[in-house]
């Protein structure tokens, strides 16, 4: 039997990845990228199984509902931002490493998401860093 996920409470600032399709001047059809979007959790859908309804931002800018059931927490809907960009990294690697062979400018992907991976606490302490080399600097 499958461990039982507590529900999140109203309110909650959830983050999921989202396809976005998006173009470009002078290529012929539309490119993917995949993004990580906000919302909040406004109820819950409870006919026969549970579903959690959020509603964010879709990656074009407007307000969307979605519905996540509970065992996609931690798959598809997540509690944090960075666990979001894990998984669309995850996701653009895999599209790249399926259809690299297109070439630019499908591949490599946009990454949107890579701002909130890079957290001040993610550079190690003994890290090289361009102010070392005073020689290099303009």
């Amino acid at each position: 039997m499958a461990a039982r996920r507590k529900k999140p409470e109203i309110g909650t600032r959830m983050y999921s990845v989202h396809e976005h399709m998006y173009y470009i001047g002078k290529h012929a059809g539309p490119i993917l990228e995949y993004v990580v979007c906000e919302g909040a959790v406004t109820g819950f859908y409870t006919l026969g199984y549970t579903e959690v309804c959020v509603t964010g931002k879709s990656p074009e800018g407007y307000n969307t509902p979605y519905r996540y059931s509970l065992n996609q927490i931690g798959k598809k809907l997540f509690y944090t931002a960075e666990e979001a960009a894990e998984h669309a990294k995850s996701l653009t690697e895999r599209y790249e490493h399926t259809w690299g062979w297109i070439g630019a400018p499908d591949i490599p992907m946009r990454r949107t998401w890579e701002p909130l991976l890079l957290c001040i606490g993610d550079v190690d302490e003994g890290q090289m860093s361009i102010f070392d080399f005073p020689e290099m600097l303009p």
